[in-house]
């Protein structure tokens, strides 16, 4: 065991990891995957667009309010990026999906930050797929429940 094993608990060293990560990439992620007319939430909006999707269900998985993702999806339809359609399964509300010009955006966007990933995190192919599983598992039981558990003792886990 190294020194700093001893020194700090797997969930601490977790954390400093995740931060690290990122600060850096929060460091260098605007000047290099968007362009000047598209924020950070266009972008990240644009990447949760694999397919469509209702507004709330959009502010669920970034973890914001429905104003801002109604905001975030009109600078995008005045971008030419998205379009609201109706959604076949309740027709009284608008799912937000791809234009061609988005899915050419968002591929850009994916592959951009797929680069930047490899040279931040310097971690290898295998280790990067071990990383996005963990990291998934994270955001589902996070994104999952809507809410931040502000109490550890709240999930009724005894691990």
């Amino acid at each position: 065991m190294t020194d700093e094993e001893n020194r700090f608990s797997p969930e601490t060293r977790a954390l400093m990891g995740v931060f690290a990560l990122y600060w850096k990439m929060d460091a260098v992620i605007d000047q290099t995957l968007l362009t000047p007319q598209m924020g950070r939430l266009e972008g990240r909006v644009l990447l949760q667009l694999d397919q469509p999707r209702r507004m709330g269900a959009l502010a669920q998985l970034l973890l914001t309010g429905p104003p801002s993702v109604t905001a975030a999806a009109d600078r995008l339809q005045n971008m030419g990026l998205v379009r609201r359609a109706p959604d076949p399964d309740d027709r009284r509300a608008l799912l937000l999906q791809l234009t061609e010009q988005g899915w050419e955006m968002r591929r850009q966007l994916e592959a951009g930050a797929s680069a930047l990933f490899r040279q931040v995190s310097g971690l290898s192919e295998g280790e990067i797929k071990q990383f996005a599983a963990l990291s998934m598992k994270i955001h589902d039981t996070i994104t999952g429940t809507g809410e931040i558990l502000k109490d550890p003792s709240q999930t009724g886990d005894k691990e």
